[in-house]
């Protein structure tokens, strides 16, 4: 049961989707192939998908189109990191569908022509507005950025039962 929740939430990391969703909020979302088809995805839909613009410098950009006074990159490689925006024009070219991507809170479209292959999962709504829980995913948020210290305690939490359990042994 765990493992489905799970499947069904995602942490966001920035306030690029402000106000509709800000830092440390669980969102709830449903799976590519599995729950939606990520063809039948529209604008204004707000998804969940591979990007390879962040990491840019360790991909490679395939080709560069200009649609819209928009210049997009075709990125390949794997290093991708998930983003959550919403969609803002879907386009084909080439009997291929790809879709255009903005954070609410960002001043511009991301830079990525996005292929349908790429969404992963899509915010569920009602009526409109996201299924959003407040504050939740700042413990995943820290685990994440705080990796090194969360060993730290783990060991010497271990370093410390075990020093307990010795001298209990000893006073028996």
């Amino acid at each position: 049961m765990l493992l489905t929740v799970w499947t069904h939430v995602n942490v966001v990391v920035s306030n690029s989707m402000y106000p509709v969703m800000e830092r440390g909020d669980f969102v709830i979302v449903e799976n590519a192939n599995w729950e939606f088809n990520p063809n039948d995805v529209q604008v204004g839909d707000i998804v969940v998908y591979k990007a390879h613009w962040p990491k840019y410098w360790e991909n490679h950009a395939q080709y560069i189109v200009k649609i819209d006074n928009k210049t997009l990159i075709r990125f390949d490689g794997n290093h991708i990191e998930p983003v959550i925006h919403r969609i803002i024009k879907k386009i084909k070219i080439n009997n291929t569908t790809y879709i255009i991507t903005k954070g609410d809170n960002n001043p511009t479209y991301d830079p990525e022509l996005i292929s349908t292959n790429q969404i992963k999962q899509r915010v569920v709504d009602i009526n409109g507005k996201p299924l959003v829980i407040p504050y939740i995913g700042y413990i995943s948020i820290f685990l994440k950025e705080n990796i090194w210290l969360v060993i730290l305690i783990v060991i010497i939490w271990y370093v410390y039962d075990y020093y307990v359990r010795k001298n209990k042994e000893k006073d028996i």
